[in-house]
């Protein structure tokens, strides 16, 4: 054990089974652009759109680490494509929120109903401690990588 109370040799096994994993999301999620005819911040963009709510432009570039202009072409495109609207914000008429359309999340969603199958069957014979501490390691790992892209 290490000094942290970790098997620094597990630890490594963990971290580059999760770089793995990385390689085929990444591409996939490229396909799944490339097949709803987005770009792949656009398909970012929308995913937080999605499981974050409505956001600002200012929010929403934030989020997906574009500049404010870039932000505002990316949103032009979503719209024009249909995936998202404009909508004036309740707290503040004054400022515009960024809002997925349901019907675009949908279809975008559906290319991952198989992958998603796929995983609850990957999980389905872990014990719930181990999907808790699976859970809590993604939810740090998510945090981490945050970090990192801001201090960059």
């Amino acid at each position: 054990m290490s000094a942290g109370g970790h098997d620094d040799v597990l630890a490594a096994e963990v971290l580059t089974a999760l770089a793995a994993w990385q390689i085929p999301i990444v591409q996939f999620n490229g396909m799944v652009a490339e097949r709803v005819g987005m770009g792949w911040t656009d398909l970012q963009a929308l995913y937080v759109l999605a499981n974050h709510g409505p956001a600002t432009p200012t929010d929403l570039a934030r989020r997906v680490n574009l500049t404010t202009g870039s932000a505002s072409r990316m949103i032009d495109r979503l719209e024009r494509a249909g995936f998202v609207r404009r909508v004036p914000d309740r707290q503040d008429r004054r400022r515009v929120l960024i809002e997925p359309l349901p019907a675009a999340v949908a279809r975008v969603g559906s290319f991952y109903d198989q992958l998603n199958e796929l995983h609850r069957h990957d999980l389905a014979d872990m014990t719930h401690d181990e999907l808790r501490t699976l859970a809590r390691f993604m939810k740090a790992a998510a945090a981490s990588t945050e970090a990192a892209i801001r201090s960059l």
